[in-house]
């Protein structure tokens, strides 16, 4: 990217600036009006005429593929020995100085990504909440929350060598999150009217758009107001250790206000019309001169946004008074706003703008933001590769497979020590369970695990053990749980390994009893070249994720069932065959068509984006008990995920191919049982 001017910092005199001290923060574009005290202007000054925004976009250039490596964010060349308000001061002059557009059109983003050149791609970033995210999103666009953009390791997700695209609802809180990216030196453009300028969709959208129908209609003036005072500027407190990062640390102190990032023009004209001028904000169009004089809200002051960091303009500024920003539609309001918050003043910007203020198109300047000839482009849906819940998914296979063997879980409780005793659930059925069970266990069939009544039973100060009958559906409730936050464990081999009684062991894996010997082969699967958003998840975390796919139980397969299907001449039924075992194991052989994946490194959004959300997922390892705990990974993200029963152990009868199994001779014990 383009490296920033150094600026020599001329000493500042006569800065009156406020020092920002808000608090009550929202959710991104929620309108929130904040008790203010404005000094009316007055007097006719001849206001600054500096260059316009440039309303025209020009679409960035790059790639939407989240980088693999981890970009280093770049830092603005500083003078040595700044203060902290010099420090944002120059960032912001570099910025401005620039002539970067303020917004692309999604018009121009859809041609830019659709024009068969992926080099030239943006990086697409969406500051909306994870939860709107999941609900569809700009293809290709990865996730960080607005008030989380500060945040080194999200800045490390962000190439420093691309341009990027931001977008958020409705344009506002992407000027900011835009904005800070580029007071840190990045390149990056806003998305005009944000996801409602993309999408008709308002179940993606997410909040109630625009509509000028329903727009209030407040007045306006066209006498010139001036700031007739001169004010000392505020200083941002931020530590001043560390040099090369007070920018950034000016725009998270900021942000960790929690400052509402916009003020609705109804609680402002309230604000305005309540019989107190003294909590009346100082208010500053930052719109062109020319579109100025044509009306503005009453009392307020022009600085255009491109001169907003103008040691004179600033001198304008109260440091010891709220302040309302307010440009066309809410777009450079907020590349202001934000700039005027980093620098330590206290300053709001008005949602839509003008646009959100009157009717009177002369006034207005722009073409003001229509749903009915705004376009409606595709989105993708899912939770995508920065969710919290990928997140807790990875952290829950950091370990690998999580098995306790009948002779270790026998010597735990028999130790002499009930205070390391695992809290034991057995998943088989009522029936089954009565006619034995682990000393001390409780019967909890899967589907009523994650149901609110019966989760709130289970410790999570304790381990758990899950029994079943031959290791699936335990490791399948097992892995959900270690999503879920809790310390669970499967018994290897269900039941069948803790005894040898033949009323209890009746799902057991019998060799003798195992039939099939179907083909095998030793040609690697094919992943394919095609890339994938990922799905929506079922629910909105990990306990009701697991409550809503295991509301019929577990999920496997028996090895007939997939051999059928393989072969019924319909190629586009097949799934997809995941195998997990070890890669030697896997090239010794495997089901036919089965591609191969590390467990480990399944659950990363670069594999991950190589599995179509609309096929069904047949997992297979050895004996099935580590495919269901990929299962419920998989499931919990919202995919359609099942575990061959048995594993290679019921699609072989070959050693050399199905290599570990279960063997009651090896296996299984008799230790004791109650009923």
């Amino acid at each position: 990217m383009k490296p920033r001017k150094t600026f020599t910092i001329l000493i500042i005199l006569a800065l009156a600036l406020f020092l920002a001290s808000c608090g009550g923060g929202q959710s991104a574009e929620a309108p929130v009006a904040e008790p203010a005290t404005q000094v009316a202007p007055t007097a006719t000054p001849v206001p600054p005429t500096p260059v316009p925004p440039t309303p025209t976009p020009v679409p960035p250039t790059a790639t939407p593929v989240p980088p693999t490596a981890t970009p280093v964010p770049p830092t603005a060349t500083l003078a040595p020995e700044l203060s902290a308000f010099d420090a944002v001061l120059q960032a912001a002059q570099d910025y401005l100085s620039e002539n970067r557009p303020p917004v692309i059109s999604a018009e121009a983003l859809y041609e830019n990504l659709n024009d068969g050149d992926a080099d030239n791609d943006p990086f697409i970033i969406s500051v909306r909440a994870p939860e709107d995210y999941a609900k569809g999103h700009i293809p290709g666009a990865i996730n960080i929350p607005w008030t989380t953009i500060t945040d080194p390791d999200n800045l490390a997700k962000i190439p420093d060598d691309q341009p990027l695209v931001v977008y958020c609802y409705t344009g506002h809180t992407g000027a900011i999150a835009t904005t800070i990216l580029n007071l840190l030196g990045y390149e990056a453009t806003n998305l005009k009217y944000g996801m409602m300028g993309w999408t008709h969709d308002d179940d993606v959208f997410g909040q109630a758009r625009y509509d000028a129908a329903t727009a209030p209609d407040y007045p306006v003036e066209t006498k010139v107001n001036e700031a007739t005072k001169t004010y000392k500027h505020p200083e941002p407190d931020v530590d001043m250790s560390n040099p090369d990062d007070i920018v950034r640390e000016a725009a998270a102190a900021y942000l960790a206000e929690g400052r509402p990032p916009v003020i609705s023009a109804e609680a402002l004209y309230e604000n305005l019309n309540d019989g107190d001028a003294d909590n009346d904000p100082f208010i500053i169009s930052v719109r062109a001169p020319e579109d100025y004089a044509k009306g503005h809200i009453p009392g307020a002051i022009n600085i255009p946004w491109k001169t907003i960091a103008d040691p004179n303009n600033l001198a304008k500024i109260p440091d010891d008074q709220p302040i309302v920003v307010y440009c066309y539609t809410g777009h450079t309001g907020g590349i202001a706003t934000t700039i005027l918050n980093a620098l330590g003043y206290e300053a709001t910007n008005l949602k839509y703008g003008i646009m959100g203020w009157t009717h009177d198109d002369t006034v207005f300047g722009q073409a003001r933001y229509d749903a009915a000839t705004a376009p409606d482009y595709p989105v993708e849906k899912g939770a995508g590769a920065e969710s919290a819940l990928l997140k807790d998914v990875e952290a829950a296979w950091e370990d690998g497979t999580d098995f306790i063997k009948a002779e270790d879980l026998y010597a735990n409780l028999n130790d002499g020590d009930a205070d390391n005793d695992p809290f034991i659930i057995s998943l088989r059925a009522p029936e089954d369970y009565a006619k034995g069970h682990i000393p001390g266990s409780v019967n909890i069939v899967p589907p009523k695990i994650f149901t609110p009544d019966v989760i709130a039973t289970l410790p999570k100060d304790k381990e758990i053990v899950a029994e079943c009958y031959s290791g699936h559906g335990a490791a399948q409730v097992v892995s959900a749980l270690e999503i879920a936050g809790y310390d669970a464990r499967s018994l290897l081999f269900g039941i069948s390994s803790w005894t040898t009684d033949p009323a209890l062991t009746i799902k057991s894996f019998n060799p003798e009893k195992s039939p099939h010997d179907y083909p095998v082969s030793t040609d690697p699967g094919d992943w394919g070249d095609e890339t994938y958003g990922l799905p929506q998840p079922p629910a909105s975390n990990p306990i009701a994720d697991a409550a809503s796919w295991l509301s019929d139980g577990p999920n496997v397969l028996p090895a007939n069932a997939l051999f059928e299907n393989l072969n019924d001449g319909d190629a586009d039924n097949d799934p997809l065959i995941i195998s997990v075992r070890a890669k030697e194991d896997y090239e010794k052989g495997h089901i036919p068509g089965a591609v191969w994946a590390s467990p480990k490194e399944l659950f990363t959004p670069e594999m991950l984006s190589r599995i179509n959300p609309e096929r069904q997922i047949v997992v297979v390892c050895y004996t099935g008990q580590a495919a269901g705990e990929v299962v419920a990974g998989l499931s919990d993200l919202g995919y359609n995920a099942t575990a061959l029963l048995h594993g290679m152990s019921g699609w072989t009868t070959d050693p050399n191919v199905f290599v570990k199994r279960f063997n009651p001779e090896k296996h299984a014990h008799d230790y004791p049982i109650e009923k």
